[in-house]
């Protein structure tokens, strides 16, 4: 039940801190580099969809750090093991970044964003995701 709750706290800071940096983008000065109408086509259910996909890879990458957990025997290891992980299904997510008409500033802000947002996750995993062998953190 901890872990069910520390999924559940690490999807939900992961979609709050992604939405966040979707208001910080549209009333600041990085609004200028976001590709244009950005933010039209977004409506409930693709805000629900995105809660359950950041639902289902954080998901996917606590059972990874299950499986491997004897060797993230401390905090500092398992939040680097998710902040890793995340931010490459980060950038396997914006693929298509680097090839649209985004600006260069764009995807190294929107790249940034989402790694700060892995981290975060990470360290929220790791408070709930602990190893049981001796010696472990």
């Amino acid at each position: 039940m901890r872990i069910f709750f520390g999924l559940l706290l690490a999807s939900l800071a992961n979609f709050l801190a992604g939405l966040l940096g979707f208001y910080l983008a549209t009333v600041s000065y990085i609004q200028a580099s976001a590709p244009n109408n950005f933010e039209s086509s977004l409506t409930f259910s693709s805000y629900f969809f995105s809660f359950l996909i950041k639902f289902l890879v954080i998901l996917i990458l606590t059972w990874i750090m299950h499986r491997v957990i004897t060797m993230l025997d401390t905090p500092k290891k398992r939040i680097l093991f998710i902040f890793l992980l995340g931010s490459a299904f980060s950038i396997y997510n914006q693929n298509d970044i680097f090839w649209l008409d985004n600006s260069a500033v764009w995807s190294l802000i929107k790249f940034l964003g989402e790694s700060l947002n892995w981290l975060l996750t990470g360290y929220i995993l790791s408070k709930f995701v602990r190893p049981k062998h001796l010696g472990a953190l």
